[in-house]
């Protein structure tokens, strides 16, 4: 059926996200079936290197099913970004057609552009037997109807139409697990509201999130919902003090120095990396190509990197990271926003549960470790689920606020 629908659908237009996330997902599919048994240098490397950089193990036949996932996604969600940035410099015509061959150029953030580049170049992509899938994306998404699809789409509405529908039609399984469901908007809405009104009633600062002295994390930003609404939240405020000339200055500044999010699966960072770019130009302050800005937004283990890592470890870690000095990158900038930046705010919506496959470092294991002491001796209570992620994400917050 599903093949069915692809070739009956071959040549209509397109100009529904939905419709969009199910072929896209579709060859996805056929992309990751593909990868299963390959254990090419391709795979091994960007595999080493993500385990190293993010503080994971793949392990066994869910970790490897994890791991392809997460590598299709990448290369997937890489695609389709690169398509909507290419869109957004270029009219709508019959004469215009993007190549995937050249998508690489249209990804802002350095690590993101390693990733995909690893993957799509000519000396992988053939081994991969990725080609003809990249193909029919690629004509999938020139046969969109722009007009219709983004009139939508910059509504701020790409997780709950797109995002999601893709993850459900890819693998359904995998989302549960990654505890992919949509945050209602009126609750990102309200939480961030809320911790406005807390920053200027009890802790007496007049401008809330806008004051330039406020620094704000989501440790678990997934596709971005709570950064869009908290730098929607900060334009609002300059807006409504008249501060027109400076507004979009203040509004990048915040996206670029103040308001930081951490993700550690590469396809919703790709989508938060998406919906900061697109908001920033919707609201006249879009990010610059030339002088290579990107929200403040890193793909990162938010668990680990607290505290510095003694010399050695630091030069290990370093070398397992020599043949992605991009990676390396990202996550020395992660950590200064870790150690360095002085955050106030620490909100979002943490997952609940661990990937199934995947094993952390002691560092993270450890961080709950204060919650366990004494629990029997003193109190007689038994340790329920005090290892869930949540509970982590609690203790990280606590530990930095």
């Amino acid at each position: 059926v599903e093949y069915l629908k692809r070739a009956m659908l071959q040549a209509a237009p397109i100009s529904s996200q939905r419709d969009l996330a199910w072929f896209l997902a579709s060859y996805a599919r056929t992309a990751n079936s593909r990868l299963v048994g390959k254990d090419i240098p391709t795979m091994i490397s960007v595999r080493s290197a993500l385990e190293a950089a993010l503080g994971l193990k793949f392990e066994g036949d869910k970790g490897e099913h994890f791991f392809r996932s997460t590598l299709v996604q990448t290369v997937f969600y890489g695609l389709f970004s690169a398509w909507v940035l290419w869109c957004k410099k270029r009219p709508n015509t019959a004469l215009d057609y993007f190549d995937w061959h050249t998508a690489v150029w249209h990804l802002q953030v350095p690590v993101m552009q390693a990733l995909f580049g690893q993957i799509v170049t000519p000396a992988h992509v053939g081994p991969l037997d990725l080609e003809d899938t990249l193909d029919w994306a690629a004509a999938t998404l020139n046969r969109v109807d722009r007009a219709s699809f983004f009139s939508a789409f910059e509504e701020g509405k790409a997780v709950q139409y797109f995002y999601e529908p893709f993850l459900e039609a890819f693998d359904p399984e995998l989302r549960k697990q990654l505890g992919v469901w949509y945050t209602p908007p009126e609750i990102v809405r309200y939480m961030v509201a809320r911790v406005d009104t807390v920053l200027r009633e009890e802790l007496d600062i007049a401008d809330g999130l806008a004051d330039p002295k406020v620094f704000v994390l989501d440790p678990c930003c997934g596709t971005g919902s709570y950064l869009v609404e908290v730098l929607r939240h900060i334009y609002q405020t300059l807006k409504s003090k008249g501060a027109d000339a400076l507004l979009a200055s203040d509004l990048k500044q915040a996206a670029l120095k103040r308001v930081f999010g951490f993700e550690i699966l590469p396809a919703p960072f790709v989508v938060s990396h998406m919906q900061l770019g697109l908001l920033l130009q919707n609201l006249g302050a879009p990010l610059s190509d030339t002088t290579h800005e990107r929200a403040g937004v890193y793909l990162t283990n938010a668990l680990t990197g607290w505290e510095p890592l003694d010399p050695e470890k630091e030069k290990a870690f370093q070398a397992m990271l020599t043949g992605f000095p991009q990676l390396l990158e990202e996550q020395a900038d992660a950590r200064k926003v870790k150690q360095q930046v002085p955050i106030l705010v620490i909100l979002g919506n943490p997952p609940y549960n661990a990937f199934a496959g995947t094993a952390t470092t002691k560092e993270e294991k450890d961080s709950v470790a204060p919650y366990k002491e004494s629990l029997t001796k003193k109190w007689g209570i038994k340790k329920f689920n005090l290892d869930d992620l949540y509970i982590r994400f609690f203790r990280m917050a606590e530990r930095r606020i």
